[in-house]
């Protein structure tokens, strides 16, 4: 669970998270929040099932999520915003494939789901002109390349070398599994979006930046 700025959610999304029914352990990884993020998370450091980290300066979501990988023990791997836009408890159904055998990796889309809503048309016109690309130049059939709900045989995940260190996590992660030979299997999630005044942190310019790298893993790396 990558983390910045979320003192408003932080409790109710541990809390959701660790009442999921399924075995699991939770890394959080502060990324040099500059609110009351870091003060609450001290308050779960010795709690069984639960791993913070705390970086000294803001490295973005997918430096985060470097920090967290080395420290997982289990056999999946998902990420999970530190908002309340998703719901915890897909990740019963998001991990079965994987348990099963049927997939090294899954996504959770938003727009499988038909009672999915959006705040801002522009962001989803992003999110669904991206996979689309996704889908030209790396051969795969997904609606939402952008979700938060990416789900991975941790080996997967592990020996992927990620660059990045902000928003690019979600294009580079999904053009290097592709390029590794897998097929994303996507499955509907449920979603709850908020506005920027809310928090909400990605915008246009991130869209501009997954394009790149989604055509730099293509092509030029």
């Amino acid at each position: 669970m990558p983390v910045f700025n979320e003192q408003k959610t932080i409790r109710e999304i541990i809390a959701k998270v660790m009442a999921v029914p399924i075995e699991k352990e939770l890394i959080i990884v502060d990324d040099a929040s500059t609110d009351n993020t870091r003060a609450i998370l001290k308050e779960y450091e010795n709690v069984p099932g639960i791993k913070v980290f705390y970086h000294k300066k803001n490295k973005g979501k997918a430096g985060a999520i470097k920090t967290g990988i080395p420290h997982t023990t289990g056999e999946i791997i998902s990420v999970q915003d530190g908002d309340l836009e998703t719901d915890p408890n897909d990740f019963v159904h998001l991990t079965e494939p994987i348990k099963r055998g049927e997939a090294s990796v899954v996504y959770g889309s938003r727009y499988l789901n038909r009672t999915e809503k959006s705040l801002y048309f522009a962001y989803k016109f992003g999110a669904r002109f991206l996979s689309w690309v996704v889908n030209i130049l790396y051969c795969q059939n997904i609606t939402d390349e952008a979700t938060c709900y990416k789900v991975f045989k941790a080996d997967v995940l592990k020996k992927i070398p990620l660059e990045y260190d902000r928003f690019e996590f979600c294009p580079e992660v999904t053009a290097k599994v592709s390029k590794m030979g897998y097929k994303i299997k996507e499955l509907p999630m449920n979603y709850y979006p908020r506005s920027f005044e809310e928090g909400k942190k990605m915008n246009w310019r991130d869209g501009v930046k997954a394009l790149w790298v989604l055509i730099k893993f293509r092509f030029v790396s």
